[in-house]
């Protein structure tokens, strides 16, 4: 009876244990299932800005507006993702060349991340992650 009680004991806090744990993880970053489509600056301003796609094959590209991202992105490339860091890797990029840029992914709620720019060279990047991002379609 003792050795039935302490296994259940044990499976409860097992269990809390694994929801804690996943409540940490969600809110820590992204994975890629959170990013896939296209997403613009969370902004009131008419100005014009760019909009980035995340695919779900880990490559993104980069346009001035949504119906060109696919015939005319500025940027486009890998990301690679790391707990809470996104890693930008071009492979044809006119504006960033071979620059490498690296955020800080900040989940706000659904639809809405937070990218804080670490470092990155490329001047188009970070005008778009200097800011919050929301999704425009999925």
């Amino acid at each position: 009876m003792r050795l039935r009680i302490i296994f259940l004991f044990m499976a409860f806090f097992l269990m809390a244990l694994g929801t804690i744990g996943n409540g940490v993880c969600e809110d820590a970053g992204a994975n890629l299932k959170d990013l896939i489509g296209i997403w613009k600056p969370d902004t009131k301003d008419d100005m014009l800005t760019s909009v980035i796609k995340f695919y779900d094959d880990g490559t993104y590209r980069i346009a001035y507006d949504a119906e060109k991202i696919e015939t005319r992105p500025i940027d486009k490339g890998q990301i690679r993702l790391e707990g809470e860091d996104i890693t930008f890797i071009p492979s044809e990029s006119p504006a960033c060349k071979t620059n490498i840029g690296k955020c800080t992914i900040k989940k706000i709620e659904k639809g809405k991340f937070e990218f804080i720019v670490q470092e990155d060279p490329c001047d188009r990047r970070r005008c778009l992650f200097g800011r919050k991002l929301i999704q425009i379609k999925p």
